[in-house]
């Protein structure tokens, strides 16, 4: 990592990535882009080449397509938000420090790419957890710390880290809190996440129609094509509620299986 990039991270509070690993990070949103963009194009070739063979008016063209650019705008706010880190004021010592980040490497299984006097980094790796990984940024200033855990950017595009970033950043605080109070590692129980909390539940009584709707008018697109964009337009809708329902599914699952082995 270049020395300039750390002076900037300490002014600005925010992570920064590099080009592919912005990229990455905002993904989501050119994903959500793509049909809005397939309406871009058919607009061109009906106000500039004239070669537009659709059905469907500009305008019917632009009221079907503006609600993509509400989430494409929600999401971009809030994986810029993601990249800021987090302060605390805190005074430590190099040992309780490093003491701190081998307690959370060795819970978390945390790969260390660089430890200095300036900054830490580090990952954790994908364990059927629901995320694919996180990268995890510490960088020390005097008496405080900027931390940052945001899904691996290195990795395929992850926008839903399943708590993992919280995880992260707050079990090394409490390690480190620890070992300035002298408190040895004490093991710990693991405890089942809870699926249907209130908020879950609400979540998904929203979501999980919504994707549903998706992909009934994802087939309706495939097998009734207007014109070439059609099909693509389905798929691409079909892919984001396919995703959404596959790691949400994948985590009921996980933790089901969880829970049924704490209780014997």
């Amino acid at each position: 990592m270049k020395k300039e990039w750390i002076d900037i991270m300490k002014q600005t509070k925010r992570l920064k990535l590099s080009r592919w690993q912005t990229l990455d990070h905002f993904f989501i949103v050119l994903f959500i882009l793509f049909i809005p963009g397939l309406t871009l194009f058919s607009l061109f070739e009906i106000y500039v080449t004239e070669t537009y063979d659709g059905v469907r008016t500009a305008n019917e063209l632009i009221s079907t397509t503006w609600p993509w650019i509400i989430p494409a705008i929600a999401f971009y706010f809030i994986q810029k938000r993601r990249l800021r880190f987090r302060e605390v004021k805190v005074e430590y010592t190099d040992h309780e420090f490093q003491e701190a980040i081998e307690r959370t490497a060795k819970e978390y299984e945390w790969q260390i790419e660089f430890n200095n006097d300036q900054i830490f980094r580090a990952y954790r790796p994908w364990n059927w957890t629901g995320s694919w990984g996180e990268m995890i940024t510490i960088i020390k200033d005097k008496d405080r710390l900027l931390l940052n855990s945001i899904c691996d950017p290195n990795k395929w595009s992850s926008v839903a880290s399943f708590g993992w970033n919280r995880r992260n950043i707050d079990t090394f605080l409490k390690n480190l809190v620890d070992v300035k109070k002298g408190i040895p590692i004490q093991e710990k129980i693991e405890k089942p996440e809870k699926e249907w909390t209130f908020k879950k539940v609400i979540i998904r009584l929203f979501a999980y129609p919504f994707c549903l709707f998706l992909i009934g008018i994802g087939f309706y697109a495939i097998f009734n094509p207007v014109n070439w964009k059609t099909p693509l337009a389905g798929i691409g809708a079909m892919t984001i509620a396919a995703i959404y329902l596959y790691t949400d599914l994948k985590m009921i699952i996980k933790n089901k299986s969880t829970n049924a082995q704490h209780r014997l």
